[in-house]
């Protein structure tokens, strides 16, 4: 090496030297800390404690200022406690000597919740359920609507602090949503699923396998296409009741009976139309009558029906169609005795109802 280079070399170091004591010495500050960085406040004759807080700043031990935005709505004491004076929106500062945070004050009236009202007093549902409850408070700009909803059996319905009910067993529970002395509560019924009925013990009233003509049981049937009435209930989708068209042939409404051979708890029934064929039905009503409300079996007309409800029916769907029969009092209808009613309102293409199958699902 020659002596340029070393020469070279002793400025830079130089350089470099006098470079570094041209810097500004590295500074720490210390930043305050608030426990809360947002705060709801409140005033007015039923905030109660409400209208005050507590803020805990940190590190401890060490001295902040503290002061209001806004002190016609919070004030604050040296020591962090925030007082509501009067509604609207500002913030609270602390600060230390180099740096600080800021905390906002939201101060509202508090206005009492009276009352409250739910959705629904009762939930029929099945295991596994989910039934949201809507509660509709008094009055609706009530401050604080945290209410505390409870179970009598969790094991049977569990209930969340939105007011989800969701059924988890077999069996009956009251569920209650509760606001200081204000209380509401829910029945709810979990039901034993539904099974399909057998159909050995089945019969149609009146049934004459040999005329087309109706009886006390049907209102008409054709026996040389699909296999006449009894088709409705041979579990045989590949059969079915189609209503009279030869001779002078029938029309809406149309009509049929069914002796299950024993009375029952229905809770849903199920139709199926004539596999392949559109031209059916568009819907249906069902009637139900109890073993003791069939007084004269050789005139339906004077049984006892109760109107079950009304339902639609998709004729261009093949298979099996369920409905659910309504539930009053918390029990689905006791019968041994359906009627299926097609009106005029419910007519397909044509004049004719056809039905490939018809089920009951009962419950216990």
């Amino acid at each position: 090496m020659n002596m340029n280079y070393f020469k070279y070399l002793t400025i830079v170091m130089l350089a470099l030297m006098t470079g570094c004591n041209n810097f500004d010495s590295f500074v720490v500050t210390e930043k305050p800390y608030v426990n809360q960085t947002s705060v709801q406040l409140y005033i007015g004759e039923h905030a109660g404690d409400r209208n005050t807080i507590q803020l805990v700043s940190s590190p401890l031990g060490k001295s902040y200022v503290w002061s209001s935005q806004d002190p016609a709505v919070v004030t604050v004491t040296q020591t962090g406690l925030l007082t509501a004076v009067g509604e609207g929106i500002t913030t609270v500062t602390i600060a230390s000597d180099d740096d600080q945070m800021v905390v906002d004050v939201n101060v509202k009236e508090f206005i009492p919740l009276t009352g409250f009202t739910l959705s629904t007093n009762e939930v029929i549902a099945y295991w596994q359920t989910s039934t949201p409850i809507f509660v509709t408070y008094i009055p609706d700009n009530a401050t604080d609507v945290n209410l505390e909803w409870s179970s009598s059996d969790r094991g049977v319905a569990e209930v969340y602090s939105n007011g989800l009910v969701k059924t988890l067993a077999t069996g009956r529970a009251i569920v209650t949503a509760k606001y200081g002395d204000l209380k509401q509560t829910i029945s709810v019924w979990v039901p034993v699923t539904p099974e399909k009925m057998d159909k050995s013990g089945w019969s149609i009233p009146g049934y004459n396998s040999n005329s087309d003509e109706g009886t006390i049981g049907y209102s008409s049937q054709q026996r040389s296409d699909g296999g006449g009435v009894p088709s409705i209930i041979d579990d045989n989708l590949s059969t079915y009741w189609h209503a009279r068209y030869s001779g002078s042939g029938s029309n809406y409404p149309h009509w049929f009976i069914i002796d299950l051979g024993e009375e029952v708890t229905i809770a849903k029934v199920s139709m199926a139309r004539r596999t392949g064929d559109n031209r059916g039905q568009k819907g249906y009503q069902v009637f139900t009558c109890t073993e003791s409300g069939a007084v004269n079996l050789n005139d339906p007309t004077t049984w006892e029906w109760n109107d079950q409800g009304e339902y639609s029916f998709d004729s261009n769907k093949d298979g099996h169609q369920e409905v659910s029969l309504p539930i009053r009092e918390q029990q689905y209808p006791a019968a041994r005795y359906v009627k299926i009613y097609i009106a005029d309102k419910y007519r397909g293409s044509n004049n004719y109802a056809m039905v490939g199958d018809f089920s009951v699902y009962v419950s216990q």
